[in-house]
């Protein structure tokens, strides 16, 4: 056997390892998006290192370019936890300052129209819901936010002057 070469069992069992890791990446649901995570990304690196040729190992340029390659890539995971946090922080706050205001809303999943009054919040996953009477209405589906009624105040205070004249004229 020369040296640089991969014997027939050599070759059948790397074809068998990336036949598994392929598989394995593949059972995602069909249509999203294939990402290569860092256990992947570790898994293959591991992998390569174990198929190297020992007589000509990986440079350590290469080598070191590799785990830059990784740390960035779990820098960004993080970020986007830390992104995803965010959202949905900023979500919760946006749902809970439209309690107790009236809101009008469509679903276009469901092409259904709500009105009325916030009386309260929930979380369904990541998505924000909002109570309307006993309707449920997600917060992407809010396209106008109505200051609460004023009227209500108008009247509460026409009644106390009203009731405030009449114990004046009563004494």
């Amino acid at each position: 056997m020369e040296l640089g070469k991969m014997s027939s069992a050599d070759i059948q069992r790397a074809e068998r390892e990336s036949n598994i890791v392929n598989k394995r990446l593949n059972i995602k649901k069909a249509g999203e998006k294939q990402q290569m995570g860092k256990d992947s990304f570790i898994k293959l690196l591991i992998t390569e290192l174990k198929h190297q040729d020992p007589t000509q190992p990986k440079g350590d340029k290469e080598f070191i370019a590799q785990m830059a390659q990784f740390s960035s890539l779990e820098q960004m995971t993080n970020m986007n936890k830390e992104i995803k946090s965010m959202t949905r922080n900023s979500q919760a706050s946006e749902a809970y300052s439209l309690l107790g205001k009236r809101i009008d809303a469509y679903d276009t999943a469901t092409s259904k129209r709500t009105s009325g009054i916030v009386n309260s919040v929930k979380f369904n996953e990541d998505q924000a819901i909002l109570m309307v009477g006993k309707e449920e209405v997600p917060l992407n589906s809010v396209h106008a936010v109505h200051a609460p009624e004023q009227e209500n105040s108008n009247s509460s205070r026409q009644e106390s002057n009203i009731n405030v004249n009449l114990n004046k004229k009563l004494k």
